[in-house]
């Protein structure tokens, strides 16, 4: 888990990381169902060239909506 005041920008760095953490859960869990990297963000998320590797987002706007 990390904080971040703006957008959430995935460099190449964090977008390896990532792959390689979710990697290591499927071999350290053995699980052969599908495992999905969701980012929850107060600002959202930069949608760049390394964003492909994110399955959903979460932003505050989903979290908090007003109910009429």
């Amino acid at each position: 888990m990390k904080y971040y005041n703006d957008i959430l920008t995935i460099n190449k760095k964090m977008d390896a990381d990532l792959r390689h953490k979710k990697q290591v859960f499927k071999d350290e869990t053995k699980t052969r169902k599908a495992v999905h990297i969701t980012v929850i963000s107060t600002y959202g998320l930069n949608h760049n060239a390394y964003w492909g590797n994110i399955q959903s987002e979460v932003t505050m706007n989903d979290l908090f909506i007003e109910r009429t």
